[in-house]
């Protein structure tokens, strides 16, 4: 995952490809939860800085979510699913950041906000 997923140069690129590039990063966090239940692969380093690059980044997060909001919204479900599924030992205050957003995504998408 070091090669595309955590890698600021294709990161960059997908942002700048738009909602495609979304949608690209969506399905390899996709792939990486699917990998992580399969394998028992449960490497906190993998998902901290998938947190941190798609989300946590303010301006990542926001182009991610301007371009296609339904991919920001599986890649943080994601990040949820691997806490809860304990692929993932995260940090309570990054957990409930990410609680927040996903929360405040779902109101945002369905009319609610």
């Amino acid at each position: 995952y070091r090669t595309k997923l955590l890698n600021p140069k294709w990161a960059e690129a997908m942002v700048a490809q738009g909602s495609g590039g979304a949608f690209e990063v969506s399905q390899r966090m996709t792939a990486l939860l699917g990998w992580g239940g399969t394998t028992k692969f449960a490497e906190d380093w993998v998902w901290d800085q998938s947190a941190a690059r798609y989300v946590l980044d303010e301006d990542m997060a926001r182009r991610l979510k301007e371009s296609n909001p339904e991919a920001f919204r599986n890649i943080v479900g994601r990040l949820l699913e691997a806490k809860a599924r304990d692929l993932w030992n995260a940090n309570e205050d990054v957990l409930d950041r990410l609680t927040e957003i996903y929360e405040n995504l779902d109101d945002e998408l369905e009319g609610v906000s």
